[in-house]
């Protein structure tokens, strides 16, 4: 999952950069959202042809030669350098265009001039301009050249000296979103021949580096091992087509808000105080002006804005700021952004998906899904931290992916594994315990194998319990009667034992096997093994009655309880498996029982010990079990019981289910000898209509004969 999620990222790269290796568009960026207002580089001022200025001067396109006073007004008022984020790939007005052409030769300021293209191609390490149409919107030859040669095809032979020819370009990435400006461009020119610049600079870093350096002799940007140098001053990180990432100072308007913004009206005028102009670079272009086109999404377009575009001199502005910030200082990390590398977002994917794994296969379905969440809000706000301090831009997307899958697939997989293991639990105990007790060992998070464990040794609680001469009873009974016997006992005491929450091991027979603190702990096990054997002998007229009621003999039985260590555990061979449990106490509470009388109950010291404020006993004498030594080991008779160690003592029913017995017993003969006297009536007679009939059938006999 994990290496998948990594995919993703790598897809959403190749579709950001339009990489032909794009086969899956993802371009989610919520690191988008973490982008912090600033204020913006007094260094950097924004004169934004906009709705007012055109008012203002009266018709649009505007004259060329308002551009030539504009950059004449600008110069003496003292900027470093004057951009026009405008294109001039024709001539318009001969009178305008000469003053725009003599103001940029006559200028003692560096001018950065727009050469835009109708679209992009991808390179190495750069992109391209398209030129297969044969269109280039290059700036008109006068305005970049003082050759007297005006053909724009042949190449400029003498440039002019401060004019310096930039892209204005923009990159964006798959969801519309301009995140990257790239540094190395390819201009069409160069493919048609008609310039030998076989690479020119982005229009932001033309402004900048013409206001730190010389353009004809200072450092140049050289791209190399995925970084672009700025001599030794500073490197950035760019992609395979040579883009960096933008940090943007803002919001859309920032600059207006900040004051580093003029309208051009006012420059052409005159109006703009020189302090706002002096030694700041100056990007002029059209601002929200309506009918251009020339505004774009950006990563702080989003949040309290709305969904506002930035105007495309406005974006330009905050790439000469990220650059004029891109050496660090102390308290201030360098603006030049990094983007997590591909070896961290691998390494955070697989250490997230790990930690989700491990705490939602720990933890409920719910609390599960409360502490993703709080790993995503935790997760989100230590990368917006370390994004702020260190100017690297981290992914979030990806990881709040792996998390949130991660989660989903090892919850899926617990519902079908835990659907699994209940089943298995159902059918594994659900022939040893009640109902309610199963529901509950099937929630058991490690299922059947935690349950079992293999064997384990473990204090039990052992109950046994078989009838007393029913071997020479069944002899004399037909084979349906005995099975019907045996079933309606074993239901009847297996309830009981069910009602008290043991755990039924086994039948041998008319011989029950029961045991206490397995597969699950029950603290007082001893004492609910006590007084399940209450209920059994309290239960046995119910019994009586219902066997009666079928025209079978009452049954009596004797119990045996012993605690304990024994081995529990599936056991068995290959081909069949037993939940059972083995040892001396198992062996001692099987002695137990063979030696106790008719619904009694006898038990060990150790049973007794811990039952002990609970009940009475009285030790019986003269019983000596094999291999063991009567004068250490200690047989007792439970002869009372109470509900708590202050209250009254209530007699073992023991007297209760004998006297109970032996009524039922009559009432069986009596049914007998009807039944073999009357052997054609349909209906069999009991009690005091059994007695009424036998003294109407005797007097019949001593009547005289006729």
């Amino acid at each position: 999952m994990s290496g998948s999620i990594f995919w993703l990222y790598t897809q959403q790269v190749a579709c950001d950069s339009r990489s032909g290796s794009c086969l899956v568009n993802i371009s989610v960026h919520p690191e988008d959202r973490f982008v912090s207002a600033s204020d913006p580089d007094k260094k950097v001022v924004i004169v934004g042809i906009d709705n007012q200025s055109v008012k203002a001067l009266g018709q649009y396109p505007l004259p060329r030669s308002d551009y030539a006073s504009a950059l004449q007004t600008l110069e003496n008022d003292g900027a470093a350098v004057v951009g026009f984020d405008i294109s001039f790939p024709d001539a318009r007005d001969g009178q305008g265009d000469a003053q725009f052409a003599r103001a940029l030769r006559d200028s003692t300021v560096p001018v950065v001039l727009s050469y835009p293209a109708g679209g992009l191609d991808t390179g190495n390490g750069k992109v391209i301009q398209q030129s297969e149409s044969g269109i280039d919107e290059i700036p008109l030859k006068a305005f970049r050249c003082m050759d007297g040669n005006p053909d724009p095809k042949t190449p400029c032979q003498q440039p002019i000296k401060n004019v310096i020819l930039a892209s204005t370009d923009l990159q964006l990435d798959s969801d519309g979103v301009v995140r990257r400006v790239p540094l190395f461009v390819q201009p069409a020119c160069f493919a048609l021949g008609t310039c030998a610049t076989p690479v020119i600079d982005t229009f932001a870093f033309a402004a900048y580096r013409a206001a730190n350096t010389d353009p004809t002799t200072g450092a140049t940007l050289q791209e190399s091992g995925g970084r672009a140098a700025f001599g030794s001053i500073w490197s950035t990180q760019v992609d395979g087509t040579g883009a960096t990432l933008i940090n943007f100072s803002g919001p859309p308007g920032n600059y207006a808000k900040n004051g580093q913004y003029v309208r051009f009206s006012d420059v052409v005028s005159g109006a703009v105080p020189a302090d706002i102009i002096k030694g700041s670079v100056v990007l002029i272009g059209a601002y929200n002006l309506s009918g251009v086109n020339d505004s774009q999404l950006v990563t702080t377009s989003a949040g309290s804005n709305g969904t506002l575009p930035m105007a495309g001199v406005e974006l330009h502005a905050n790439v000469v700021q990220m650059f004029d910030y891109a050496v660090p200082a102390p308290g201030s990390p360098s603006k030049l952004l990094t983007r997590e590398p591909a070896w961290a977002i691998a390494l955070v994917i697989l250490a997230l998906a790990l930690l989700i794994a491990l705490v939602a296969a720990r933890l409920s379905v719910l609390r599960g899904l409360g502490a993703t969440v709080l790993g995503l809000v935790l997760f989100t706000v230590a990368m917006a931290y370390f994004a702020a301090s260190s100017s690297f831009v981290p992914d979030l997307f990806h990881p709040w992916l792996a998390m949130g899958l991660t989660y989903s697939g090892v919850t899926a997989y617990r519902v079908l594994y835990e659907d699994r293991e209940r089943r298995k639990v159902t059918l594994l105990f659900g022939q040893y315990l009640k109902p309610e007790i199963v529901t509950q060992l099937a929630k058991t998070r490690g299922g059947v194998a935690d349950i079992m464990r293999g064997g384990e040794r473990r204090d039990l609680t052992l109950l046994f319990v078989d009838i007393r001469g029913f071997t020479s009873m069944s002899e004399s009974m037909s084979a349906h009667d005995v099975t019907e016997v045996v079933q309606m006992y074993l239901d009847h005491l297996s309830g009981t034992i069910f009602t008290w929450d043991g755990t039924v091991d086994k039948y041998v027979g008319d011989e029950i096997v029961a045991f206490w603190n397995a597969p699950r702990l029950q603290e007082n096990h001893a004492l609910l093994a006590v007084r399940c054997a209450y209920d059994l002998i309290n239960r046995a007229p119910e019994l009586q009655q219902r066997l009666l009621a079928k025209g079978l003999p009452p049954v009596r039985w004797g119990i045996g309880v012993n605690t304990g260590p024994a081995v529990v555990g599936m056991m068995g061979s290959r081909s069949r498996l037993q939940y059972t449990a083995l040892g001396d106490t198992v062996n001692t509470a099987a002695r137990f029982c063979a030696n106790a009388p008719a619904f009694h109950l006898l038990i060990g010291q150790p049973t007794y010990d811990m039952c002990k404020d609970y009940i009475a006993v009285d030790l019986v004498p003269g019983v000596q079990l094999k291999g063991k030594s009567a004068e250490t080991f200690r047989i007792y008779q439970v002869v009372a019981i109470r509900e708590t160690p202050t209250s009254p003592w209530v007699q073992f029913p023991t007297e209760l289910a004998t006297q109970a017995h032996q009524e039922f017993a009559q009432q069986y003969t009596q049914k007998s000898i009807l039944a073999a006297g009357n052997a054609e009536a349909k209906e069999i007679l009991v009690g005091t209509e059994a007695q009424e009939a036998l003294a109407g059938q005797a007097a019949q006999e001593s009547g005289p004969a006729s």
